[in-house]
């Protein structure tokens, strides 16, 4: 087993962050205000960072990359057509790369704590309650992150708005009633 490198404890801090992150912003019942962009602009970093440390992780094949690093590519690209689809108002594409990376991250990390010679699994049977608090804190900073974010910019849509309800952006010129459910 190999021990925690800064790098791979930066992967994995980024990781779980996403892992949160991503599942408030799939979960929000609100799509398209400020902080569903605050909070998806945040994910977005820490999957970014997720991805882009795995290319130093080379523990499979020490020296070599892996087909997870090919993963770790397709993680790239989908995230990057994410963010142009959502700068060009094409919701259904953006939902689609952004959930699909998403669900991409809970594969992983379901492939990293199903191998039982794996860190992670390691760590939590050598130090399970130092792990769970490690764990905790991560997911409590990322929550409590999510709540000053909604907190302080929640209300600001609706101020500016008169407290109408915030629609998701929309591709100027497109009627998004007569365009709802079909794919782009």
């Amino acid at each position: 087993m190999h021990g925690w490198t800064p790098l791979i404890v930066l992967h994995a801090v980024a990781a779980t962050l996403a892992m949160v992150l991503g599942a408030v912003n799939l979960l929000r019942r609100r799509r398209g205000d400020l902080p569903h962009r605050v909070i998806g602009r945040t994910w977005l970093g820490a999957m970014y960072l997720t991805a882009l440390s795995s290319f130093g992780i080379q523990e499979l094949r020490p020296g070599r990359f892996s087909w997870i690093h090919a993963l770790s590519v397709l993680t790239l690209i989908t995230l990057t057509l994410g963010l142009w689809n959502a700068r060009k108002g094409r919701v259904a594409a953006h939902a689609g790369n952004m959930i699909g990376s998403y669900l991409g991250l809970i594969g992983a990390f379901i492939g990293v704590v199903v191998v039982p010679d794996r860190l992670i699994p390691q760590a939590f049977q050598h130090n399970w309650l130092g792990m769970a608090a490690i764990t905790a804190v991560i997911v409590g900073a990322g929550l409590a992150f999510v709540a000053v974010v909604t907190r302080l910019l929640g209300g600001t849509a609706a101020r500016l708005t008169g407290g109408e309800p915030v629609d998701v952006p929309v591709e100027p010129g497109r009627d998004p009633a007569a365009t709802a459910g079909r794919p782009d």
